[in-house]
């Protein structure tokens, strides 16, 4: 009688683990977003100071006379059960450009056509 309520225990026990474990795994493997990068309160000729603090630090900033480029990285990390990584088709680049300190273009790195903007000041 004791053998069969050990063995009992150690069923039940057995079970809950590898419910457990099933949980874990399944919850194990999650996608974390980075910050959205939004340009939906970005205008054309906002100041520079007005449009990093809607949008934040800068990851990246380039700049030749009175251009900037500031870009921005939106990506997504995965934790897993093999590890931690970047989600690739979730990485992605944006661009804020500003002649003079005023925003001139913005979006998704390549979006808009070089020709189209405001020429340089030499």
């Amino acid at each position: 009688m004791l053998a069969t309520r050990i063995g009992l225990l150690h069923l039940l026990f057995m079970k809950q683990f590898l419910s457990i474990l099933c949980v874990a795994l399944l919850a194990g493997c999650v996608v974390i977003p980075s910050k959205q990068i939004s340009f939906n309160d970005i205008k054309i000729g906002m100041p520079k100071e007005e449009a990093v603090k809607i949008l934040g630090k800068p990851g990246c900033v380039s700049a030749k006379g009175n251009v900037e480029h500031l870009y921005y990285n939106e990506s997504a990390f995965y934790i897993g059960v093999f590890g931690v990584g970047k989600v690739r088709d979730r990485d992605r680049e944006y661009e804020m450009r500003l002649v003079d300190d005023k925003v001139v273009s913005f979006g998704e790195v390549g979006e808009y056509l070089e020709g189209s903007e405001p020429e340089e000041d030499n």
